[in-house]
């Protein structure tokens, strides 16, 4: 059972070093004087991902070396999105409320459904997640980087904090930014032993890699986004718990995964059929489901709990489901 505790070692220390990279990059964004949504969809979501990144970045490479870990790269991004989008966000909802915005359902909501279908698409031609498809995928994410930054004023907003910082003497900017440099340190060691631990363990287990990637390291990469959203709703920060489920969502897919096929070269990731025709599917689903209680009153959480029971209801149904047909 050793690849097992390296396992959770190594989940662990992802947890740990994307806190030193999540702090930091908050309070280098409240130094900015930048808004707590445009932080969660964009600064705290990429920040949050970064386990999720680096878990990919490190399959990729294994499977450019000859090393299949395709399973372990593409799972991850699934599992920890399922995780998210439901067992998360419902149970932020259980302590507190997360109010939605017309633009955020608009603009971003939609964005994770394009997500989820283009990872399908990409999926289903070949089997596999190409280079070249992963060059697209990011760079779809880019453009919508740019258009919501524009959309928010991101690029003023930074120059306007910037002055202001300066202006006032505030300190602590360096030491946030060495921080967030120590952090990424921490996930790319760790992301490696995760990686590696996932590997010996589906051999030990005899079960598929992407069920290892979906049930375990995808809820273990999803802690980020569980503290950071349970720690803005106490603070009175909803804004920045929905802004970091939505953009997570949005950047596993689009950022994560393509990095993890570019890190593969020509060989690209390989995609298990269980993948395409049931997780990508729930996902789906499970993404509209929030996206209607959202609708509803603009607002999920505690005024009715039921919401968020709803979701994580949801949760168990998908492990009961995973643990009954596609353990193997």
């Amino acid at each position: 059972m050793t690849p097992l505790i390296f396992l959770i070692i190594g989940i662990i220390a992802l947890y740990l070093g994307s806190g030193y990279v999540v702090e930091s990059a908050k309070n280098i964004a409240k130094k900015l004087r930048i808004s707590h949504v445009l932080i969660g969809l964009t600064i705290i979501s990429i920040g949050t991902s970064i386990p999720e990144i680096m878990t990919n970045l490190f399959a990729g490479l294994k499977v450019r070396l000859g090393i299949e870990a395709s399973g372990i790269a593409v799972g991850t991004n699934i599992g920890s999105d399922i995780t998210q989008i439901t067992f998360i966000l419902g149970f932020t909802a259980l302590f507190g409320t997360m109010y939605a915005t017309k633009k955020l359902l608009r603009r971003d909501f939609p964005m994770i459904l394009f997500s989820i279908i283009a990872v399908f698409v990409v999926g289903i031609t070949g089997f596999k997640v190409s280079f070249i498809e992963g060059v697209i995928l990011l760079l779809i994410y880019l453009i919508y980087l740019y258009y919501i930054s524009k959309d928010e004023k991101f690029a003023g907003k930074i120059i306007y904090g910037l002055d202001h910082k300066n202006k006032n003497g505030e300190r602590g900017f360096f030491k946030d930014v060495l921080l967030m440099a120590l952090g990424i340190a921490i996930l790319i060691f760790a992301s490696d032993f995760v990686v590696t631990s996932a590997l010996k363990l589906s051999e030990i287990w005899g079960v598929a890699q992407s069920f290892i990637g979906v049930m375990i390291i995808g809820v273990g990469t999803g802690l980020p986004e569980l503290s950071t959203a349970i720690r803005a709703i106490f603070k009175k920060a909803g804004g920045i718990s929905i802004g970091t489920l939505i953009g997570s969502n949005i950047t596993d897919p689009m950022l994560s995964l393509p990095i993890g096929a570019m890190a593969a070269g020509s060989i690209g990731l390989n995609f298990d059929k269980n993948l395409l025709f049931f997780d990508i599917p729930f996902w789906f689903i499970v993404s509209i489901i929030a996206l209607l209680l959202f609708r509803r009153s603009m607002k999920i959480g505690k005024g009715d709990r039921k919401e968020g029971l709803v979701l994580i209801g949801l949760y168990v149904l998908f492990v009961f489901l995973k643990l009954k047909f596609f353990l193997r």
